[in-house]
């Protein structure tokens, strides 16, 4: 199963009246565990751009992207140019950034954002398609679960406030213009 996350021009939640079909929640495995989880439904943001440029130059800087994010790549298909992380396990920040700036997990009146106290797993994963002659079409998928760290209790869905997908698309379009 290769479940994808990523970018898009403009995202916003799947089955929010863009017409597209709502996707189908998935069981992911927590790395470094015995546990699993459902994620996807409406907590998913989805979107796709369409680039310029061919999807050899796309699959080139993708990986640079993903580092430039922050997520490591755990899974990479170059035959289906799919790669991405179905299971990346983070605390508070992400590249420096809280993750509250990516993700709303709710807020705790002890804590604050819980997405910057919480155990988080995120799923980012993306595709590169060939458009028309000369473009591509990029895919993406982003969505976050979450836990209090100290506490016995189940990941709970986190809802993408859509910056991370717009940073992957900025920052793809930055670097195919060098």
């Amino acid at each position: 199963m290769f479940l994808a996350a990523g970018a898009a021009c403009a995202s916003s939640p799947a089955g929010s009246g863009s017409g597209s079909p709502q996707p189908q929640p998935q069981t992911v495995t927590v790395a470094g565990t015995n546990s699993t989880l459902r994620v996807g439904g409406v907590t998913e943001a989805t979107g796709t751009a369409t680039l310029p440029y061919t999807v050899e130059q796309v699959w080139r800087v993708l990986p640079f992207v993903f580092d430039s994010l922050g997520v490591p790549i755990a899974q990479m298909d170059p035959a289906k140019r799919t790669l991405g992380n179905e299971s990346f396990r983070v605390r508070a920040r992400l590249k420096g950034t809280p993750l509250s700036r990516f993700i709303d997990c709710g807020t705790s009146t002890q804590i604050g954002p819980n997405a910057d106290n919480y155990d988080v797993v995120l799923v980012l994963t993306a595709y590169v398609h060939a458009g028309d002659p000369g473009s591509s079409t990029v895919g993406t998928t982003f969505s976050a679960v979450a836990k209090p760290a100290n506490f016995a209790q189940d990941y709970a869905p986190c809802n993408s406030r859509g910056l991370i997908e717009s940073r992957f698309i900025d920052i793809l379009k930055a670097k195919l213009a060098k």
